[in-house]
């Protein structure tokens, strides 16, 4: 604080006060700037992966029948409708935190089925997948949430295992589900090497991602982000070979 003394004393105590000051809104800007810089990381980083899956399906159009062109156009829309929602978020400055969830009672497989469909797993002649979530088991979540989480999750098993060359490798991503009173307890586990022991203590931290190959950057930073903000929780299960995430996520209290 400042005295008001008119010495030197009081002049240095007028120029510290102005140092604090200056260094206040230098920090205060770059804290700002950070925030924006992550935000944008995310919504790039989902808009990219949505995209490319939005061409997969325009590429498998150009050579299939009416039936099924009626069948994936929804699906293309649908898609492109999650990316231009998710570049609204440029538009507030800043604005680093996500949309605070919008929960409904959802069906966990057919959210699966979903995430299934748009990395085009079904079709998949090298990476099988086995969506195992009980018929009728529901979860109380933001669809378009829990929906990015799962297709963050499959998305890095995918590309770990499709980077593998041994042709006799077991490739299989499998999604898991129960629930435990209150809780959902989701599991995506995949067949594949497994997570690198030099990233395992930032694995769910913005911008500390492992190797390209291994398909692990900043898509578990956004999934633990949402999973926080449902009250849940993920965690990698190092007792599991391969890569296995587990996700608790608490109904609305």
């Amino acid at each position: 604080s400042v005295s008001g003394r008119q010495d030197e004393l009081g002049d240095a105590e007028v120029r510290l006060a102005a140092m604090q000051e200056a260094l206040s809104r230098a920090l205060h800007q770059k804290q700002r700037l950070a925030d924006l810089g992550l935000a944008v990381s995310k919504i790039n980083h989902d808009l990219r992966n949505l995209l490319a899956s939005a061409q997969l399906f325009l590429e498998r159009l150009e050579h299939v029948p009416d039936p099924t062109v009626n069948r994936l156009a929804p699906k293309i829309l649908a898609t492109l409708d999650r990316a231009v929602s998710y570049t609204q978020a440029v538009m507030s400055y800043g604005k680093a935190q996500e949309e605070a969830p919008q929960r409904r009672l959802l069906e966990l497989r057919r959210v699966g089925d979903d995430v299934s469909d748009v990395l085009g797993l079904a079709e998949n002649s090298v990476v099988s997948f086995e969506n195992r979530v009980p018929e009728g088991l529901e979860v109380d979540a933001d669809p378009e949430q829990i929906f990015r989480v799962l297709l963050n999750l499959c998305r890095n098993s995918l590309q770990a295992l499709e980077t593998e060359k041994e042709p006799t490798l077991v490739r299989r991503i499998v999604l898991e589900g129960r629930r435990e009173g209150s809780v959902t307890l989701i599991t995506v586990s995949d067949t594949g090497p497994g997570i690198p022991g030099n990233i395992k203590k930032a694995l769910f931290k913005a911008f500390h991602s492992g190797s390209k190959q291994g398909g692990i950057g900043l898509g578990l930073a956004i999934a633990a982000e949402l999973l926080k903000a449902h009250g849940g929780s993920i965690t990698l299960d190092e007792s599991k070979a391969g890569a296995c995430f587990c996700i608790e996520l608490p109904d609305r209290s």
